[in-house]
């Protein structure tokens, strides 16, 4: 399984999304890797500061994009779940980033700039499945999300919209994220259980997604 975790702006989340994530999946006794794309290489140094007694969730840096796909498959081999940390671009990696995916995560945050983003980025995903000549299974995850804002309300309702549908689970701003990253940990291996019960339900309803699948 191949989770692509991408958009074409930076400062959503992709990077701690992705990480959060593998975590879930390493104590759900997956075998999981994450492969960084993204140019400032946050997952990993992430990975080098993960305690070694912690579940393992190894990081292949690929910042460049060259092989992309070849070393993705190869990679998925050894791997049940494949996590790719998307760099935020409107070149040919992001293309090959929506293309590799088995399933398609697009975290964005509550703003203009984000909406105007996305109208781009749904261009490049309807281009994707045109290449691909089938369907390409796609969420937008609503990050650093604050449900009493009007903004969020009709970012949210725009987004519904649109032709990729938005998870139910979303991701409050919580300095939890922040702290855990830096310690190589996911939320759930740390203190705020507010931050570990949504992203429990992040991963809960993905796997229930790719059960489906």
């Amino acid at each position: 399984m191949i989770i692509s975790v991408t958009s074409l702006k930076g400062g959503v989340g992709k990077s701690t999304v992705s990480q959060n994530l593998a975590v879930c999946f390493a104590h759900a006794g997956y075998k999981v890797c994450i492969i960084d794309v993204d140019t400032n290489q946050s997952a990993i140094h992430w990975s080098g500061l993960r305690p070694e007694d912690a579940p393992p969730v190894p990081v292949f840096g690929q910042p460049d994009g060259i092989e992309l796909a070849k070393n993705v498959k190869l990679i998925s081999r050894d791997y049940e779940v494949v996590l790719i940390d998307g760099t935020p671009s409107l070149n040919k990696i992001t293309s090959k980033i929506i293309l590799l995916a088995d399933l398609l995560l697009v975290p964005i945050l509550a703003s203009g700039l984000d909406m105007w983003a996305t109208a781009q980025f749904l261009e490049r995903y309807q281009d994707a499945v045109d290449e691909k000549e089938r369907a390409i299974p796609a969420y937008f995850l609503m990050n650093q999300f604050q449900p009493n804002t009007n903004l969020a309300q009709e970012v949210k309702e725009a987004l519904e919209e649109t032709v990729i549908p938005v998870l139910q689970t979303t991701l409050k701003n919580r300095t939890a994220y922040r702290e855990a990253v830096i310690k190589g940990l996911g939320v759930v291996e740390y203190k705020d259980e507010k931050a570990k019960s949504e992203t429990v339900a992040l991963f809960n309803e993905l796997t229930t997604i790719i059960k489906g699948l």
